[in-house]
């Protein structure tokens, strides 16, 4: 893990629903000493992006549903994907860029 003490931590989920394993790693950023600790989600529930909010010093959320339950439903197609995937879509994404510099 690389050191993070006095860096800024951006933490991004896919969404906030019961809020603990974003409650465990705001734990572990205090732990490793960090400046400031920021949280990213595209969706959250009021009452667990308040208490969020309150444990850190910046929380970006862009929608709160009036009635939230799952992070699920804030997607038009949510499915699991494996880790291959994430790496050929990372794969791809350099690729592009590099395309961009010539």
């Amino acid at each position: 893990m690389p050191d993070m003490k006095g860096r800024t931590v951006i933490l991004i989920d896919d969404g906030i629903a019961m809020g603990s394993t974003m409650r465990a790693a705001i734990e572990l950023c205090k732990n490793r000493a960090t400046r400031k600790i920021v949280v990213a989600v595209p969706v959250a529930g009021r009452e667990v992006a308040e208490e969020i909010g309150n444990k850190v010093d910046e929380l970006v959320v862009l929608e709160i549903p009036r009635y939230f339950r799952a992070v699920a439903e804030a997607y038009t197609k949510w499915y699991d994907i494996t880790d291959e995937e994430v790496l050929d879509l990372l794969r791809e994404s350099i690729r592009e860029k590099n395309a961009e510099k010539l």
